[in-house]
């Protein structure tokens, strides 16, 4: 029988590396941007509270190779600015609004912030912070380092107190704080941080009344959500936009918020709620929408056309609830803000699904005796018209809400009128087709039954795949 010195001493043990060696020689090998990601991520997990499994052992092998590699400095003044703006977080959106929406503070202000104080207003005290919480971190107390934060805002809230009110005096003052800041978008958000920094947790504690989630806004939880919100509107109005950016966010149905400005005025009347403090709610809704189309817009120009889709459905879905729950006819600020979303949208949309028809004439047309051999049809081309159909009937169903009805109306009846007899017409000339044109005709077949289960459905395409599929076998059988 073996012994377990014998398995102790035999060669292979010896031999094979630990899982500590295997580990150093596998983090050994990241490149040193992946290095210093791993250890940034570990080391903010802790400052957050949230402890990641082996994060000792990946940082004690890491550290020694991390030290000497630039970029350090500014992956902790990233770290500080992310704890800084911690309670921010909530309202902070990824696009710039124009006009300025109270309650909503656009993302690359913050970093604009951060710029400010530690370049130009307090740039000791943000290097000081720096350093403590770089000795909280190494330290792993999380709850050193938050208060830190807390202490740093403090702090430095006279200086900047002081430095806004000084450059908006004057004109000459207000534009250089402008060009420090960025421009006037920034110094509207910084005003809102500050509230946020001010206020967050209070807000919070006022939020944390309510659900998690909220399903629907109506009956008893409207009636409670007046009930926490009432008081703060008469009483500190200037704190209502925060306190609904928090709260609309626990909403599933985040349009639901225009609700409670209606219930609180008792009318849907858009005149008399925009002179009342629940206009905050409207304000965060239409900024939702404008959001919305924003998105929409981008992901056309990036081709992700999934993207494209989420994007139009909510703008539908929220204009739909901001209409059926307050009167937008008119011609006020509110109703100006979603026209001008609904028209830029709409071109946008037009400009996708309006070539359609005559893409799909020139992909499925016969090749004439006289041209030139045609290569089949790629799949890159079929996935880009999939796109643009799933585009087309995704505008088809939210055309109400978009004005596309006309557009999309002509455009998907052009194409039910072009498919169908275009299909039979490719299914026909199959049998008797030259062995030159047979790639290219199985190539439209296969594209034009893609194309027929966007506009008739899958069923359909389904019998138009055994009717095709009946017409290659024919035609093989022909051949042979």
């Amino acid at each position: 029988m073996t012994d377990a010195s014998t398995l102790t001493d035999s060669p292979d043990t010896k031999t094979a590396p630990s899982q500590m060696e295997r580990l150093k020689l596998y983090l050994a090998a990241l490149p040193e941007s992946a290095k210093r990601l791993l250890a940034t991520e570990i080391e903010r997990g802790r400052l957050h509270g949230n402890e990641i499994p082996g994060g000792d052992l990946i940082l004690s092998v890491l550290q020694p190779d991390i030290r000497s590699l630039p970029g350090k400095a500014e992956s902790r003044a990233s770290d500080t600015s992310r704890l800084l703006f911690r309670s921010v977080e909530p309202f902070a959106i990824d696009e710039r609004l124009d006009p300025k929406i109270k309650g909503r503070v656009t993302r690359d202000s913050l970093a604009n912030i951060w710029t400010w104080l530690s370049r130009d207003l307090v740039p000791a005290e943000t290097k000081a912070l720096e350093a403590k919480l770089q000795s909280a971190q190494t330290a792993e107390e999380p709850d050193i380092a938050q208060r830190e934060v807390m202490v740093f805002i403090k702090t430095i809230r006279p200086a900047i107190d002081k430095a806004i009110e000084d450059g908006v005096q004057t004109e000459i003052g207000r534009k250089r704080l402008w060009s420090r800041l960025g421009d006037e978008h920034v110094l509207d958000d910084l005003k809102d941080v500050l509230r946020i920094w001010s206020e967050a947790s209070n807000v919070a504690q006022v939020v944390n009344k309510t659900p998690n989630t909220i399903k629907n806004l109506a009956d008893e939880g409207l009636a409670n959500a007046r009930a926490l919100f009432d008081p703060i509107a008469s009483g500190r109005p200037e704190l209502l936009p925060i306190l609904l950016a928090l709260f609309q966010n626990r909403l599933v149905h985040r349009a639901q918020l225009a609700r409670l400005a209606a219930a609180a005025v008792d009318s849907d009347d858009a005149i008399k709620i925009i002179a009342h403090p629940y206009r905050a709610a409207i304000d965060l809704v239409i900024c939702d929408i404008e959001r919305a189309a924003i998105r929409a817009g981008a992901a056309l120009k990036a081709g992700k056309t999934d993207k494209v889709v989420a994007a139009v459905k909510e703008f539908h879905d929220s204009v739909r609830t901001l209409r059926t729950d307050v009167n937008m006819s008119g011609d006020g600020p509110w109703q100006k803000r979603v026209a001008k979303c609904r028209t830029e949208l709409a071109r946008l949309l037009t400009a996708e699904i309006e070539p359609i028809p005559g893409t799909m004439r020139r992909l499925l047309r016969s090749r004439q005796r006289d041209d030139f051999a045609v290569e089949p049809i790629t799949e890159d081309v079929v996935l880009e018209i999939e796109a643009r159909l799933d585009i087309l009937t995704v505008a088809r169903n939210c055309a109400a809400e978009i004005a596309l009805n006309e557009v999309t109306l002509r455009v998907f009846t052009e194409i039910q009128g072009y498919l169908d007899p275009t299909l039979t017409k490719l299914l026909d000339s199959i049998r008797a087709a030259p062995d030159v044109d047979r790639s290219l005709k199985i190539s439209q077949i296969e594209a034009a039954i893609r194309f027929s289960a966007r506009i008739f459905g899958a069923s359909y395409a389904q019998l138009l795949q055994k009717a095709a599929d009946v017409a290659i076998r024919s035609d093989k059988a022909a051949v042979r």
